[in-house]
């Protein structure tokens, strides 16, 4: 499934918006803001139609899954996006990851629990909110529910990191490595960002993540940061891979990296950063950019290609002193 779709449903006494463009979008945020009530509304829609008194606009299907039947139900299903409650109880399981991984359906979870199972995009992890009181809505009686994004990731002030934690354990640790020489160390994997940000706590640390698929973790690592107040900045470009593409090193097309949603199809590539490895590798085929996941090729190593990857970082977390590049 590909695409990016807006939801509208509404009942004579609530209004939901909602825009899903990726395979796996995370509701979660505080009690009694209508997630709940979101999920009771599509399913009395889908079972009664215009005469349960409720409205849904939606280019595609949207459906309910229970605990009932859930697996027979999801392997029929194409097409669809698919809203799936906390209550329902194979929610955590490795079954239902397994079906996920290459489903031609999007699905929207509503739980407050991190899916360490799932790859999940910081970008798609959302709260709802009430919006009656804009100036939009006022003169309604519903109440009005928008998503809106959980985790920001600005940084507002100068930082000056003195360890960097690389999700990457190979060629993007590589690069990263000759952004931020002698700092540079590599977590080995998503799953040990919140160990190492603990071991290194009392330095400045700079943490960079593949967003696309770090959604499990962040949530932990936000509360943990919250509660300590330690020094610590998070990086969450998509990918590596996406960096490299997004910074003209090969030639790409932009619509490529803006319009992700209508070439990422869910029953190929479980996450984004999949799909970036995956075109990367195909652009870069037979050229000396030949893209390696394992191995950082000599092209990628150039003052070329690092300054034209350090234009698209924030200018806040970049070295303010410069360092020596012997590899032109």
């Amino acid at each position: 499934m590909i695409g990016k779709y807006d939801i509208e449903l509404y009942n004579n006494k609530v209004h939901y918006f909602l825009t899903v463009k990726r395979n796996i979008t995370m509701l979660q945020g505080n009690s009694a803001t209508g997630k709940t009530e979101l999920i009771r509304l599509i399913g009395d829609y889908e079972a009664n139609g215009a005469s349960s008194g409720i409205t849904m606009i939606c280019d595609v299907k949207c459906t309910v899954l229970t605990s009932i039947d859930w697996e027979l139900r999801l392997s029929r299903l194409k097409q669809h996006i698919v809203f799936i409650d906390e209550t329902a109880s194979f929610l955590k399981t490795k079954r239902f990851a397994e079906l996920v991984n290459g489903s031609d359906n999007y699905f929207v979870i509503v739980t407050r629990d991190e899916l360490s199972q799932l790859p999940y995009s910081v970008e798609e992890i959302y709260g709802l909110r009430n919006v009656s009181d804009n100036q939009k809505y006022k003169s309604y009686k519903r109440v009005y529910n928008e998503m809106y994004k959980l985790y920001n990731f600005d940084v507002t002030e100068d930082y000056e990191p003195e360890i960097v934690i690389s999700e990457d354990s190979n060629a993007g640790h590589e690069f990263f490595d000759l952004i931020y020489p002698n700092r540079c160390i590599s977590a080995q994997g998503k799953s040990n960002i919140y160990h190492m940000i603990r071991e290194f706590q009392e330095k400045q640390i700079l943490a960079i993540v593949d967003g696309a698929a770090f959604g499990p973790e962040i949530g932990k690592i936000y509360r943990y940061l919250l509660s300590s107040r330690i020094n610590c900045v998070l990086y969450a470009p998509e990918s590596f891979e996406f960096l490299l593409l997004s910074a003209g090193i090969v030639d790409v097309s932009n619509e490529i990296l803006e319009k992700t949603y209508m070439y990422a199809d869910s029953s190929k590539y479980l996450s984004w950063e999949a799909y970036y490895t995956y075109y990367l590798s195909e652009v870069t085929r037979n050229t000396v950019f030949q893209y390696n996941k394992s191995r950082l090729t000599a092209a990628y190593k150039t003052s070329g290609a690092l300054s034209r990857v350090l234009a698209l970082m924030p200018d806040k977390i970049k070295l303010k002193t410069t360092h020596n590049d012997s590899t032109d």
